[in-house]
């Protein structure tokens, strides 16, 4: 279920996110039936702020959604938060991490969205550039 700390991220809501974390909020709860976490909607929304509180009170930064296996780099990366793709992979996230149910990984979703910013950051941060999906065998 949805906490306060939930709402507050997937509304932008940086200081209301620092004051709950302050006191105390779990960074891991609040997560939606599909798995999307307070750091899955503050990537989405390129709040690097926000993901580096979440990130500095426990927030696990490859966190998996249940559905379609999304972790905050790639939703960050599908919806072309370039701010946030580099605050993930400043603070650990992995680049090769969060194949889809696809096989889709960060450096695909950079690529059909012609991001050459978030493409150059997940290279230079390791993402493998010939990986392929396991249904079709695409790469980036």
């Amino acid at each position: 279920g949805r906490t306060p700390l939930y709402q507050a991220a997937s509304f932008k809501s940086t200081n209301a996110v620092k004051m709950l974390l302050d006191l105390g909020a779990n960074a891991n709860l609040g997560k939606t039936s599909s798995g999307f976490t307070p750091l899955h909607f503050a990537a989405q929304n390129d709040m690097p702020e926000i993901i580096k509180l979440l990130i500095n009170k426990g927030a696990n930064i490859d966190c998996v959604t249940m559905n379609d296996g999304l972790t905050p780099l790639n939703q960050a990366a599908l919806c072309k938060s370039t701010n946030a793709v580099k605050m993930l992979l400043d603070l650990g996230a992995n680049a090769n991490l969060g194949r889809t149910s696809d096989g889709f990984t960060p450096l695909h979703y950079a690529a059909q969205n012609d991001m050459p910013e978030i493409i150059k950051l997940l290279i230079n941060k390791g993402a493998n550039i010939d990986c392929v999906t396991m249904n079709d065998g695409l790469t980036p």
